[in-house]
């Protein structure tokens, strides 16, 4: 027996659940509602050593069936053993967020299991189910081992309609180490499912295509869209003729709870001060020994340039301007082939991208290659974000202030205004997508 509290009996009824997974639909030919593949998808290795592709569902689906619809770790991904995710006693925190309201009494140790590969399911300190977020989280009983694959599986869990999942759902990760790691992945905790967060609330222009969020929205002390407050029924209300549409829920301070905001909120700060360098701002961060970018701060180059590294190029890494951070043309941000590479940009003052004309004409983008993902870039601004006309944006932006998109700029990343000081969000026909989103395009992950 080693550090874990096994439950060995428990390892035969996972070997079943695991291969009914494989044969029922939850696999080939559908898409992966995480990492937005087909058929195929990621090769998981369960305790049972069945292999799971991509934990695609094939089954029913439909508005009033629940789905997965966000998971941390997210699939496929490294998880380091000595992450913030985590809790007194070395026990570390799994979740998985559902598409709709579900049913408490069904989410329990018998529907959310954890195992390592070839390893017993570990018998949990306690499962839990917050209807406020729909967030489902498995805390384990002690640390887990490094440099191990688990595999994380969701099933028999009802809507609170009594609708059962359309398919059990199955995810993995990795644990490594910080030093095998590099940058330790950024703990973004309940704001995790958000796609925007505003202080100081949103305004969105009547302009066709209309704005979409693909994830939750916080409005959080100022719950307005337009300036007309919004309906406290998790949409963004009349917004004076011009409503976003959104594939989540919008929480306000009274709405779905009066705690549910204020924690988002403070998930966001804490975030914020974690990529914030140690001198601040706007308050004295955790995250020192960034490389400098060199002056002008003006980063990318048009479409064919030779890349060239701190201008158009990049590396993981934490890279810090004194001044501000705008980007024009096209900025490579290359993982060298490890897709669990973090990329953190600090600015002291703003944040971001030139103004280009629509596709096919050129404009700002941001290209990940090499196993680079959206998740795991992070862009901190010490006042305010705006994203250039047309821009395609990656990567999470945390703001102090404000954050705003003009008209055709997209995000694969979250974007987050007011982490310090009052923070409107401002959207014109705008799309917005957290990173593996089931809604979310399927390159952006």
């Amino acid at each position: 027996m080693n550090k874990y509290e096994r439950h060995s009996s428990v390892l035969p009824w996972l070997m079943a659940l695991l291969l009914s997974v494989l044969v029922v639909g939850c696999g080939g030919g559908g898409r992966d509602p995480i990492l937005g593949t087909g058929g195929g998808g990621v090769a998981f290795a369960p305790p049972s050593g069945a292999i799971i592709p991509g934990a695609a569902c094939a089954a029913a689906t439909g508005p009033t069936i629940p789905t997965v619809t966000l998971s941390d770790p997210t699939s496929g991904n490294q998880f380091a053993t000595t992450s913030t995710n985590g809790v007194a006693g070395g026990g570390k925190l799994v979740t998985a967020t559902f598409s709709l309201a579900m049913s408490a009494a069904t989410i329990n140790a018998t529907t959310f299991a954890l195992a390592p590969a070839g390893g017993a399911a570990l018998v949990p300190a306690s499962v839990s189910y917050n209807a406020a977020t729909r967030v489902a989280t498995l805390t384990t009983s002690s640390a887990l081992l490094a440099g191990t694959s688990y595999t994380a599986v969701i099933q028999g869990a009802t809507s609170a309609n009594g609708v059962p999942i359309g398919c059990n759902y199955a995810w993995s990760f990795k644990t490594v180490t910080l030093a095998a790691a590099g940058l330790a992945p950024v703990n973004l905790g309940s704001a995790a499912p958000f796609g925007i967060a505003a202080t100081a609330g949103v305004t969105n222009t009547p302009t066709a295509p209309t704005s979409h969020i693909n994830g939750n929205a916080v409005l959080n002390p100022n719950a307005t869209c337009n300036a007309v407050t919004v309906d406290n029924v998790g949409g963004f209300g009349l917004c004076g003729g011009s409503t976003p549409t959104i594939s989540g829920i919008v929480v306000t301070p009274t709405y779905p709870d009066t705690s549910t905001a204020n924690a988002v909120t403070s998930d966001l700060r804490s975030a914020f001060l974690s990529i914030t360098p140690v001198a601040g701002p706007p308050a004295a961060g955790s995250l020192a020994g960034g490389t400098p970018i060199a002056a002008p701060t003006g980063l990318g180059a048009t479409t064919g340039s030779a890349l060239v590294a701190g201008q158009n190029l990049f590396y993981p890494g934490v890279y810090t301007s004194n001044t501000s951070i705008l980007i024009g043309n096209d900025l490579t941000l290359d993982a060298q082939g490890n897709p669990d590479a973090v990329f953190v940009f600090q600015s002291a003052s703003t944040v971001g991208s030139a103004a280009g004309a629509a596709s096919p004409g050129t404009h700002t983008r941001i290209l990940l290659v090499n196993g680079a993902k959206a998740s795991n870039v992070w862009w901190q601004a010490g006042t305010s974000a705006t994203l250039g006309t047309n821009s395609e944006w990656q990567g999470n932006i945390l703001a102090s202030a404000s954050v705003t998109m003009n008209t055709g700029a997209s995000s694969c990343g979250r974007l987050f205004a007011g982490a310090f000081t009052a923070g409107a969000f401002v959207f014109d026909s705008n799309v917005v997508s957290v990173p593996g989103n089931a809604s979310a395009p399927p390159t952006c992950k």
